[in-house]
């Protein structure tokens, strides 16, 4: 069974397309692809797998980190993408 594909148009400040192009380019995809991907996230629930050499921690999140460390109650209420960070 063949996928339909529908083309459509968005609009959006220059300013954020720019930062759109910019992240599709390091994870070397199109920006077509990149916002498909987002978008198929977003829709599903599925939390993106983070690479940890791609992210760097602010200060206040590595403090963040050794504020949290070691309590599970704590680690239990922050987002999946806070909990994934910190873990490693």
């Amino acid at each position: 069974m063949q996928t339909v594909m529908r083309q459509t148009i968005v609009r959006m400040d220059e300013s954020l397309f720019q930062k759109v192009k910019a992240a599709a380019k390091k994870q070397h995809r199109s920006v077509n692809s990149y916002i498909n991907n987002i978008l198929g996230e977003a829709v599903t629930g599925t939390v993106p797998k983070l690479n940890p050499k791609d992210y760097q921690p602010s200060a206040e999140m590595l403090k963040l980190g050794s504020l949290l460390e070691g309590t599970t109650e704590e680690m239990n209420r922050l987002d999946s993408k806070s909990q994934y960070i910190l873990s490693k």
